[in-house]
């Protein structure tokens, strides 16, 4: 590994791609970035300091070296200043930034590639017709002005109205005050870390949890601290625990269906959660981004609708999830003091939510015509998930362990100890499978033996298909194991036999 470091290094640097006194990333910042350990960068940079084309300064870092033509280039020409971007760059960008390097690189995948990657809705389902049908009704009422024209910061009246009904249903209160039209959940999570978090405030979120609130809490430069997740949601215990030793701003977590690992909250320790909060006065930033999509059990009431007062709890929840990614609608519930600075920060950030998008997803709701499409998708849903699992024992089951969600996207997956799903991607996409790895959804990257699946995409065919696939490039993965540990094994003995020589 650090000898292809080395090469990629100083082909950069020969062909100039990397400018002389150029600023390398130090150690620990390459090997975040490359997955690798810190002793590995540090032998590389050695071995490129060795040949000439780096040197590092104690204090500044690490250089591209000024080559020798380029020195007394310097001193014959005018000199030309190109802009070093690296340096423009903010702390959150930089930190953003890196931690993105964690996504998996896009290789290039066989056309008849099999992705369980995204959690995004199936194409088949998007509500085209009814769309459509929709933009024409309202145009030929000369309703035009209202998709066309900026809407109220607070989001557009009768999709507010619209909104409500729909809490309404859940038990959950929202005056008009209190209720938030926003640009989707990532939206959602960005405007309450812009109101609330400084840089330095402690952020509460569940271990493992979604990858882009991580990137976001991290480029705010909050220090995120992980509570761990089990089958019943976040671990209360912990959370007290660490509340009695750090005072915390926020707690972000999602109670239902949570992302990655699918698991819900139980009643016990949604009540114990917020009992919790109270006492240590932290809010909660609750995301609801797929408490629509249940399949089995009984729905439980948010912890918005559990908090008495009002006054504790940041409600998210979004339509993209269930309708369309790119609707790009969602809403926010908070008590008013923290509504009114919601609405401040979200004017700042793009004045008004999309007009058209809301006009026509007011309607859309209005006509009742949300309420059949979560029906209809919730039984195809319900027959993936259903067919995921049962693929998983069939090809899988003695070598991966995963749960079963009650409603939701995922299905969150654990190989045998020591395994790593980075390294089982190679082996998976060779056979024509993809899945997200389980590092991602960790603050500090650093459990490797997760992998998630994401069922809602693909029909049942196209599922054992790819599932059938995934069992044999863990198969060739484990194999590949196998002969590196006999060969380390190997190799290990030989020494020992030289040593007694």
């Amino acid at each position: 590994m650090y000898e292809q470091i080395v090469e990629r290094l100083r082909d950069s640097i020969q062909s100039r791609q990397l400018a002389d006194n150029l600023r390398l990333p130090t150690n620990r910042e390459l090997a975040a970035m490359l997955k690798v350990d810190r002793s590995t960068v540090s032998r590389a940079y050695f071995e490129l300091e060795q040949q000439g084309l780096i040197e590092s300064h104690v204090g500044r870092g690490t250089f591209v070296r000024v080559r020798s033509g380029a020195a007394q280039e310097a001193r014959t020409t005018e000199p030309v200043q190109s802009m070093v971007w690296p340096e423009k760059f903010s702390r959150a960008s930089q930190t953003a930034f890196g931690i993105l390097g964690r996504q998996p690189a896009q290789g290039a995948l066989a056309t008849n590639s099999i992705s369980f990657a995204g959690g995004i809705p199936s194409e088949e389902f998007y509500p085209q017709e009814e769309f459509r049908r929709i933009v024409s009704q309202l145009a030929r009422n000369d309703r035009s002005a209202e998709m066309f024209g900026y809407s109220p910061a607070e989001g557009d009246l009768e999709l507010r109205r619209q909104v409500k009904c729909f809490l309404t249903e859940q038990r959950i209160p929202a005056d008009d005050n209190e209720l938030l039209i926003v640009s989707g959940s990532q939206q959602a999570i960005d405007l309450v870390t812009t109101t609330l978090v400084d840089p330095g405030d402690v952020v509460f979120v569940e271990e493992p949890t979604y990858f882009w609130a991580i990137l976001k809490f991290a480029a705010s430069q909050a220090r995120c601290l992980p509570i761990p997740v089990d089958e019943h949601g976040i671990k209360v215990d912990v959370l007290e625990s660490m509340l009695s030793r750090h005072q915390a701003k926020l707690l972000y977590l999602m109670p239902t269906f949570q992302n990655p690992t699918g698991a819900t909250l139980s009643l016990d320790r949604r009540h114990k959660l917020l009992e919790v909060s109270r006492r240590y006065q932290i809010a909660i930033l609750e995301d609801n981004f797929v408490g629509d999509l249940r399949y089995d059990g009984q729905p439980l009431p948010s912890l918005k609708a559990l908090d008495r007062d009002r006054d504790l709890v940041i409600h998210q929840g979004t339509f993209s999830k269930a309708l369309c990614p790119g609707l790009r609608l969602g809403w926010l519930v908070a008590p008013a003091e923290v509504s009114s600075r919601l609405q401040l920060a979200k004017r700042a950030s793009d004045l008004s939510t999309n007009s058209m998008a809301q006009v026509v997803m007011a309607e859309y709701l209005r006509q009742g015509l949300y309420e059949k499409h979560l029906e209809h998708v919730k039984s195809v849903y319900r027959r993936r998930r259903d067919t995921m699992c049962q693929a998983l024992s069939t090809h899988l089951g003695s070598r991966l362990s995963w749960t079963k969600p009650e409603g939701g996207l995922f299905v969150w997956a654990k190989l045998p100890s020591g395994c790593s799903s980075r390294e089982l991607l190679a082996h998976a996409e060779r056979e024509g499978v993809s899945f997200s790895p389980g590092d991602m959804f960790f603050v500090h990257g650093d459990r490797m033996d997760f992998l998630r699946l994401s069922f809602i995409q693909h029909d049942e065919q196209t599922i054992e298909t790819g599932i059938s696939r995934l069992g044999r490039a863990v198969d060739l993965y484990l194999q590949s194991r196998q002969r590196l540990e006999r060969s380390s094994n190997l190799v290990h003995s030989r020494g020992n036999e030289s040593a007694l020589i």
